[in-house]
């Protein structure tokens, strides 16, 4: 897809940031990140790891900043985005997609946030001691200690991530939580109905509380799936714009760059004996022209040609996502 002068003037002047990914984080990757003019992006560290392992992988990060400490640097404080713009960098935000790292001890989530956690997902698809994931056979909600867990991620400035939660348990942390809280990668169920999909009352819920909702490009669920285009993604984006309006929705791609199908075997297995909780069809392959995030800029391309004005799309692209942390990670 050729790229206009006008989007790549506007992309390179825009904050450019992703809800979330969780792509397999090794040089390649973090150079089509880069590539794409991305400011800052929340990177998974954790799903279903516990403390140790966490501790771990967020060790193994500390040595690729220094590493490629030439385009990559962490974000701690939303003043350090702006700072990944300035040095032409990319930024990135520690996220859990779990709260299994902190296990049963909420006084984890302190150690966490100083190493630089910003972003935690309640539950992945099963149930945990926090409440219920969305492919649960039954949400009884939120538990007590989940009401103790979103209670210190508002004391901290931790982001609470509801994409892959129940249906109860998300409405009652939206209720519960005194801070806004997002889907950082999640698409509408009336658009397609897919068990990972939020209905419309969780969408409007948060958008109600000043949360924001990252549309996603993961194919499994777009209505086209594997055939779908990046005009496919921009009406996943059109859908929530008209929904809940243009302030609370932005982009989470979710993208899954260079992992393998174990990975994803892995990742919808969990701790259970009977195999992945959701089928996938491999090889997968993200929509047309937004293959990788080298290809961001065409996400810029594509709401210009949706008639979005510039400001419109400067939301969409990064600043929301940068007023919600403002607003979130008590600075």
């Amino acid at each position: 897809m050729k790229l206009s002068a006008e989007a790549r003037t506007l992309h390179d002047a825009s904050i450019i940031i992703d809800g979330l990914q969780i792509s397999n984080w090794i040089e390649p990757v973090f150079r089509s990140i880069h590539q794409g003019g991305v400011t800052a992006v929340t990177a998974t560290v954790a799903v279903h790891e516990g403390f140790r392992q966490t501790i771990k992988n967020i060790a193994r990060w500390q040595e690729m900043f220094r590493r490629y400490a030439g385009f990559m640097m962490p974000i701690k404080r939303v003043n350090d985005i702006a700072e990944a713009k300035k040095s032409g960098k990319t930024g990135f935000i520690f996220g859990f997609q779990d709260t299994a790292p902190i296990e049963d001890d909420l006084d984890l989530l302190s150690i966490f946030h100083a190493l630089g956690v910003r972003v935690i997902q309640l539950t992945y698809m099963k149930a945990n001691c926090v409440g219920q994931g969305c492919l649960e056979r039954f949400d009884s909600g939120l538990t007590d200690f989940g009401i103790e867990v979103i209670e210190e991620m508002n004391r901290l400035g931790i982001l609470i991530d509801l994409s892959h939660v129940g249906y109860r348990t998300s409405m009652a942390a939206i209720e519960v939580s005194q801070k806004p809280v997002a889907f950082t990668h999640a698409n509408p169920k009336s658009l397609w109905d897919h068990p990972r999909n939020k209905t419309d009352e969780e969408i409007r819920g948060v958008a109600e509380r000043g949360g924001v909702i990252g549309a996603n490009i993961f194919p499994a669920f777009l209505p086209s799936g594997n055939q779908a285009t990046i005009d496919d993604y921009i009406d996943v984006i059109d859908y929530l714009v008209e929904m809940i309006g243009i302030d609370h929705v932005a982009v989470g791609t979710d993208f899954t760059e260079a992992q393998p199908k174990e990975f994803f075997d892995w990742l919808l297995t969990g701790k259970s004996k009977r195999g992945p909780c959701m089928e996938l069809v491999h090889p997968i392959s993200n929509p047309k022209g937004i293959q990788s995030a080298k290809e961001f800029p065409n996400i810029t391309q594509a709401l210009m040609k949706r008639r979005y004005a510039q400001g419109e799309i400067k939301k969409i692209m990064g600043e929301n996502w940068l007023r919600l942390y403002r607003e979130v990670w008590n600075e």
